[in-house]
């Protein structure tokens, strides 16, 4: 991972005179910074900022077709109507229904809710569950976080006469259901101030039309929704999620404080980082493999006993959820990998009997470790038609690149980061030429990083608790209000390892007045970054805090990194094993046999010789050292082509000989041995050199070098097995010998290759790389 996930943007310095106005009124000069960088440039602007104010709440009333709405849902009251609530399976939806619930509870309304099924209903009005509720006795239904796209089948129970209040946040379609009431914040032709409400907060906005009162015993579960459905928490939406986490950390709702705990949360100082990765995800979990209205059940209920047993049970599909994620991640990356979709800049995975309820979460995760939109499908069974969901980023429209391929589908919708879908599973070709083709269309290069805000640059000794606090002032993060992220320059990482069940997350600290801990969620198989000496190594992280029996220790969490130069990865061993011939890139090999021994595993077109890995251009490439070269030159002289540093340089080093350990003959083992020589005339060789090796204690690699130096200044010769003293005159410089000169070079390899410690070895390879 020498390359960046991520293209790095440092913001540009702020105006020094509106920091220092900051700064004036007691705030640090990096929350002064980070501010003036937003815009918010004056002392009056900031304290709005930091303090929400609850006038900045938008009137319900303004919403399209609210007094429609309370009318028909009053009247439905008046006259003893039975009112069925029609939720949506995730959080958003979840915490909708519960406010909505709870609300008309309150006012005397006969209510009561469904939330759909994900496998069985689908997402929005279903026509069976409708006229199930109708068969029931319902007579109003009222929608939240849905309704919008289901006009066939809203139109239908209309003409029953049955009516349906609409309130939903999503993208409107062209034809819009005939119901008594569409309240919906973007609505054509009205001037509601601000679009961005989730499905909760629109279901809020009714609550406080209906009850003529600001409903702030119902802001925790308008934080949830908000924060869960991931949407601007700019404007109004800041407002009520500030003061809905104030009313969480109270913990008035029993379900909810046994939820936190399960969660190992800090409930008196919940975050919105703490909905978003502890409190969302458990709800959520509910629609994905068990029933969703346990959910509302856990929210509204205000018995502590049930509260703690629905807890358990959510937290229980929480696990499930995690463990079929788990289960699946392995074979669908082993798929995104395979040589087959190495070449697709949109992947397609399909398995059988996948859970269908992960199928989203999994290819937000493939999409993550590999940079491509992903589609993940599932086929149960022996059926035909495969269920999907697929993820994307800003780089490409999903949803644009499906839309004009609908025929090869069976079902379709979704947005531009997302979508569901089902397809026959003898399309799967013709769809995956169809994506890309449409990505040759967009232009988009998945290997092209996305851009990655940086705030400002610190060192590790500005980290601390008083900067945390200082960055919670900023929150609640989300989109428009991105939390900071910062860098941090040619960092040493310490102590790495990885952890989790998989192994798939990193810990590792850095060193500077006080020992920092970062923490890399997901980037377990980029160990070898962090811990390869030499490298400098810069991050880019988020400001967190970790808790811990009671002990709270301020720490990084890790959004990206990137190393400066080649990776180089110590991996020397003195056995071969097939593992090490499954990384990807080239494979150099010095010995002509070990070549010919590993070409069929790496394929022979990547098994090099010394001659031909010299002409190829290294650049961005990975290389494998095989086994150690003659010399330390050999090794040197493959780097001094005119191309480019390799971005990963992984070390083997196979060595057979031991010269090193043996070591070199010195002026007194060439004495000993020729007077040896002198008194044992016509020695059978090489039949007596283990003998002789032992007689005179010189290692059996010494001693032979020694007898091939004596023969190349012949001194010696060996004719018939029979080594015979030759007669000399005149002296000889021996270690000017080719043989003790490629010996010495030998050794020379091994002392700097095989048994330099890890960081002398990088620095090594890297200095090899600089051109003169």
């Amino acid at each position: 991972m020498n390359d960046s996930r991520f293209k790095w943007e440092l913001a540009k310095d702020a105006d020094p005179a509106a920091v220092t106005a900051l700064t004036k009124i007691g705030l640090s000069p990096v929350l002064a910074d980070l501010l003036v960088k937003r815009g918010i440039k004056t002392p009056e602007a900031a304290q709005q900022f930091l303090q929400p104010d609850p006038n900045l709440i938008h009137d319900p009333h303004q919403l399209h077709d609210m007094d429609k709405a309370v009318d028909r849902i009053q009247q439905a009251i008046e006259r003893g109507e039975q009112i069925t609530i029609y939720g949506d399976y995730d959080a958003d939806g979840i915490t909708s229904t519960a406010v909505m619930y709870e609300t008309l509870q309150e006012i005397g309304a006969n209510v009561n809710y469904y939330i759909p099924n994900r496998f069985n209903d689908g997402y929005g009005p279903n026509a069976a569950a409708y006229q199930r509720l109708i068969e029931e006795g319902t007579q109003l239904i009222v929608t939240v976080d849905n309704g919008v796209s289901g006009k066939d089948v809203i139109d239908s129970v209309i003409k029953q006469g049955v009516d349906v209040v609409v309130t939903d946040h999503h993208e409107l379609p062209a034809d819009l259901p005939d119901a008594v009431a569409v309240v919906h914040p973007q609505y054509p032709g009205t001037d509601y101030p601000f679009a961005g409400l989730s499905g909760v907060g629109v279901a809020f906005k009714l609550a406080w039309a209906l009850t003529d009162e600001f409903p702030q015993e119902l802001l925790d579960l308008v934080a949830i929704g908000e924060i869960a459905d991931v949407v601007s928490v700019a404007d109004e939406n800041r407002v009520l999620i500030s003061l809905g986490l104030q009313v969480l950390r109270q913990g008035m709702r029993p379900g909810l404080h046994e939820l936190v705990k399960l969660a190992g949360l800090n409930e008196p100082r919940l975050t919105d980082q703490d909905i978003g990765f502890g409190i969302a995800p458990q709800l959520n979990a509910l629609g994905r493999v068990a029933d969703a209205g346990l959910g509302v059940q856990l929210l509204t209920t205000f018995d502590e006993g049930e509260g703690q047993e629905l807890a358990k049970q959510v937290e229980a599909a929480n696990q499930q959820r995690r463990q079929l994620v788990d289960t699946i991640m392995q074979p669908a990356l082993a798929q995104a990998n395979a040589a087959k979709n190495r070449q697709h800049p949109v992947l397609i995975l399909l398995g059988h009997d996948w859970h269908q309820g992960v199928l989203g979460i999994v290819a937000s995760r493939v999409r993550e470790q590999t940079g491509k939109p992903t589609i993940v499908a599932s086929v149960d069974g022996s059926q035909e038609v495969a269920k999907a969901s697929g993820r994307s980023d800003e780089r490409f429209n999903l949803f644009a690149a499906l839309d004009p391929h609908r025929a090869l589908l069976t079902a379709f919708g979704g947005h531009p980061a997302a979508c569901g879908l089902s397809f026959a599973v003898d399309k799967l070709d013709q769809l995956q030429a169809a994506l890309d083709a449409e990505a040759t269309r967009q232009g988009f290069d998945w290997q092209k990083p996305l851009p990655l805000k940086l705030a400002t640059e610190l060192n590790p000794d500005q980290i601390n608790e008083d900067l945390y606090n200082d960055l919670q002032k900023l929150a609640p993060f989300g989109p428009d209000n991105e939390e900071p992220v910062f860098e941090l320059t040619n960092i040493h990482p310490a102590g790495v390892r990885t952890m989790g069940r998989d192994n798939s997350h990193l810990k590792f600290s850095l060193r500077g007045q006080q020992k920092l801990a970062v923490i890399a969620f997901g980037h377990g198989q980029d160990a070898p970054l962090f811990q390869a000496p030499g490298n400098q190594v810069d991050i880019a992280a988020t400001v967190g805090i970790n808790e811990w029996q009671g002990q709270r220790s301020v720490q990084l969490m890790l959004v990206d990194a990137h190393v400066h130069g080649p990776l180089v990865l110590d991996e020397r061993t003195a056995h071969l094993r097939p593992e090490h011939f499954k990384a990807d890139g080239e494979y150099i090999v010095y010995d002509d046999r070990l070549r010919k021994n590993i070409a069929p595993h790496v394929g022979a077109e990547h098994a090099l010789s010394p001659a031909a890995a010299q002409e190829m251009d290294f650049k961005h490439r990975q290389i494998t050292l095989v086994d150690l070269p003659d010399s330390l030159a050999a090794l040197k002289k493959l780097f001094q082509n005119d191309t480019g540093a390799p971005a990963q340089i992984r070390l083997l080093l196979m060595d057979r000989q031991n010269v090193y350990l043996a070591g070199l003959p010195d002026r007194q083992d060439f004495a000993e041995v020729y007077g040896f020589l002198r008194a044992n005339p016509r020695l059978q060789w090489p039949q007596q050199a283990m003998a002789a090796s032992q007689y005179l204690k010189i290692n059996p690699t010494r001693l032979n070098l020694i007898i091939q130096v004596f023969s190349e200044a012949g001194f010696v010769t060996i004719n018939n097995g029979v080594l015979n003293l030759q007669p000399v005159s005149g002296k000889t410089d021996l270690k000017q010998t080719t043989q003790y000169q490629k010996q010495l070079a030998r050794y020379q390899a091994e002392k700097v290759l095989l048994y330099g410690d890890a960081t002398s070895v990088t620095q090594w390879i890297l200095q090899c790389l600089k051109k003169d």
